[in-house]
């Protein structure tokens, strides 16, 4: 009989992974596994600690999938591929036993079922790919962008669980009054490194039902994306243009850096995000905020703000590479030719937003991928073809160093997400 959290993570996994379940779908498109973990849950009624255990195990499966696949593949036969329910198997036996002794092989053989347990730890060496669990084409991309070392390090910490970060609202309190707040709650709290209002929790807890959250002191947010808003220098009076705005959480960072004071444009084209803002707004105390919603970067609405604004924050769509620790499923939903079609996309919305700066103004093009095509090709090509525009030296936390107007914030050496940004300012 199938123990039932290895049975859980299985049926989560041929929902997760595109090639179990929908080959040749939209990968794009398909929900996050965070999200397809809360439907599950929602539509199986299992008990808390059960929960914890599939979710571990489904994460651990993302995380180290090649890894996984090597393990498993010395007992198959030559050709047959490990299924769900086997890679979960060997997720288990990895997070007790691991791979450096015997007794973690000897289990795998067991509930494989295989009739050869092995009175020896297996010889199976991996390549790179296969040991920091990456797609080929992502670790020659990696390696020939950073160097051999640099990617190996950043595949590294890339297999790290992200840990929780908040950023305080300064518009409603100050670090040290939240803190001291979360360590009355029994959380275990300290400050971020680098983002001076921002913090970070030991662990896992629930937030939204605490009366700072509810009174908008804090919003959960990455450090490394906290570092990005204060990039483009907001100054209070000043009218900014968020052109893809999603969630907010750049929005209200905004806000809080301009002090209340001026004017904040956030856009995106998808209404309902933009409805969830005004509510999270409304909580942080951020008056200065208008949404508004466009059908594409083309939309005659932005018209209204053409060579007006004196900021303008692009935080385009992106492949998403830098979240790995936090999305480890995007490694696996991701191909090459969908990096190219976020570069023409990511051309074309930098291209919209400078359009709406006036001359003088400072525009910060943001990405949360550690791919060159989405990040230095972008802003390149924008350059040699927008003589009007010039980078800006970028000013940057103790410890960060960028090369010009460019920044590329890389996890191994952050403690953060991954993130590119760079800096440029309209000369006439």
């Amino acid at each position: 009989m199938t123990d039932p959290v290895i049975q859980g993570a299985s049926q989560l996994l041929q929902a997760i992974l595109p090639d179990f379940s929908h080959p040749g779908s939209d990968t794009v498109r398909l929900p996050g596994a965070d999200q397809l973990l809360e439907r599950h849950f929602r539509q199986h009624r299992t008990g808390s600690q059960e929960r914890a255990a599939i979710s571990d195990l489904v994460y651990q499966v993302l995380r180290h999938r090649r890894l996984l696949q090597a393990r498993v593949q010395a007992f198959l036969p030559e050709g047959v591929r490990p299924d769900s329910e086997q890679l979960a198997q060997a997720a288990a036996v990895q997070r007790c036993e691991g791979w450096q002794v015997l007794a973690g092989w000897q289990r795998l053989a067991r509930l494989l079922g295989v009739e050869r347990v092995p009175d020896a730890i297996p010889h199976t060496p991996l390549t790179p790919a296969e040991a920091l669990s990456l797609p080929d084409w992502l670790w020659v991309q990696w390696s020939q962008q950073w160097g051999s070392e640099e990617a190996y390090a950043l595949g590294l910490a890339l297999l790290q669980p992200a840990r929780v970060d908040l950023r305080v609202n300064t518009l409603r309190a100050e670090r040290d009054q939240v803190m001291v707040a979360l360590q009355g709650q029994g959380m275990q709290v300290q400050a971020t490194p680098h983002a001076p209002h921002g913090l970070r929790l030991g662990q896992h807890y629930p937030l939204q039902g605490l009366a700072a959250f509810q009174q908008g002191w804090f919003e959960v947010q990455d450090e490394g994306s906290q570092l990005m808003t204060p990039l483009l220098q907001p100054r209070p009076g000043e009218l900014v243009v968020d052109l893809c705005a999603g969630g907010g959480g750049k929005t209200l960072h905004l806000a809080a850096l301009m002090h209340n004071r001026g004017q904040i444009v956030a856009v995106d084209n998808e209404a309902e995000r933009l409805a969830r803002l005004g509510a999270r707004a409304k909580r942080a105390g951020a008056r200065i905020v208008r949404t508004v919603a466009v059908r594409h970067e083309r939309d005659k609405v932005l018209q209204a703000w053409e060579n007006r604004a004196d900021a303008v924050l692009v935080d385009v769509p992106c492949s998403g590479s830098g979240t790995l620790r936090r999305h480890p499923e995007i490694k696996w939903r991701l191909h090459s030719a969908q990096v190219e079609a976020y570069h023409y996309r990511q051309c074309a919305l930098l291209e919209a937003g400078s359009r709406l700066l006036r001359p003088g103004g400072r525009l910060l093009y943001v990405t949360c991928s550690l791919l060159a095509r989405e990040n230095q090709a972008v802003v390149d090509a924008f350059l040699a073809d927008n003589r009007a525009f010039r980078g800006m030296v970028l000013s940057l936390p103790f410890g960060l160093v960028a090369t010009g107007c460019m920044f590329s914030l890389l996890p191994h050496q952050a403690g953060s997400d991954g993130f590119f940004a760079a800096l440029l300012q309209r000369l006439v």
